[in-house]
């Protein structure tokens, strides 16, 4: 995708994203279908809506069969309307702090958006979890350095999802020089921050209220946006949530982050195959 140019933080114009880039829907463990998210997405007039089922060990998309039927369903999304954009996506996990991912390399090819998330098979961060919390935010940050030098990982899915862990890392914990140097490698990669609409759920064992999650989202939002790091919306949708972006949309507004670091989904090239 093109590049942009770094704005001033704060200065920007009110945010503008009119899409849900990260949702779930019976291929993997959602509660809908494709046909029934894609309604959805068209009913709320969305611009566009990326569908984005797990992609992890042993899941059903690693099947090849399955695989080709996933991609033919959002393809027969897309016919007959004009609507809204569908991506052909999916959510992979990281596997480790080198960048070893779960998604077939083969299959990345034929997809047109993928996020990759800390999960319970992230082996150093949400997998045996080191005991001592700086070297586990050590760890997830060498994760996401890792993840922006894979080309097809366009975005980290709801990034520092680290507080149901023991130890728990809060926004606020992680130092700001690492911070700074995985804002700087993503903003020169132009691998996509996922806000995502139900951050609070990573955050439930923390011991931090909403308000203190949102606050310190904000903050660390900021941080990335003055690096030039361009960024998401999303509902990440398991169940009746597309379109359901309000708190996305909150933190973007109060961190300020201008138009021009929000993902334009008519930028991204679509895959007919």
């Amino acid at each position: 995708m093109a590049g942009f140019a770094k704005a001033e933080v704060g200065q920007g114009p009110d945010v503008s994203a009119n899409h849900d880039l990260h949702t779930h829907t019976t291929f993997s463990d959602g509660a809908h279908s494709v046909a029934l998210h894609v309604l959805e997405a068209r009913a709320f007039e969305l611009d566009a809506i990326a569908i984005t089922d797990h992609y992890t060990p042993g899941s059903a998309l690693a099947d090849d069969a399955t695989f080709d039927r996933y991609l033919a369903e959002i393809g027969a999304a897309r016919q007959g309307q004009d609507d809204v954009i569908v991506l052909k996506g999916a959510e992979t996990q990281a596997m480790d702090t080198r960048g070893t991912v779960s998604l077939d390399a083969r299959h990345a090819a034929r997809l047109e958006w993928v996020l990759c998330d800390l999960g319970g098979a992230s082996e150093g961060t949400l997998r045996n979890t080191p005991d001592h919390r700086n070297a586990y935010m050590e760890n997830v940050i060498r994760t996401y350095l890792s993840l922006c030098d894979i080309p097809y990982i366009n975005a980290i899915a709801h990034p520092f999802n680290t507080g149901n862990t023991t130890p728990c890392a809060r926004p606020e914990d992680y130092p700001e020089v690492l911070l700074r140097e995985l804002a700087s490698k993503m903003a020169a990669t132009d691998t996509v921050f996922d806000v995502m609409n139900d951050t609070v759920y990573w955050f439930t064992n923390s011991g931090l209220q909403p308000c203190q999650v949102t606050a310190q989202y904000v903050e660390l939002v900021k941080l990335f946006a003055a690096e030039g790091v361009r960024f998401q919306v999303s509902s990440d949708d398991h169940r009746s949530g597309v379109g359901n972006t309000r708190w996305s949309l909150l933190v973007l507004e109060r961190a300020g982050v201008p138009v021009g670091q929000i993902v334009d989904p008519r930028s991204i090239m679509p895959i007919e195959a």
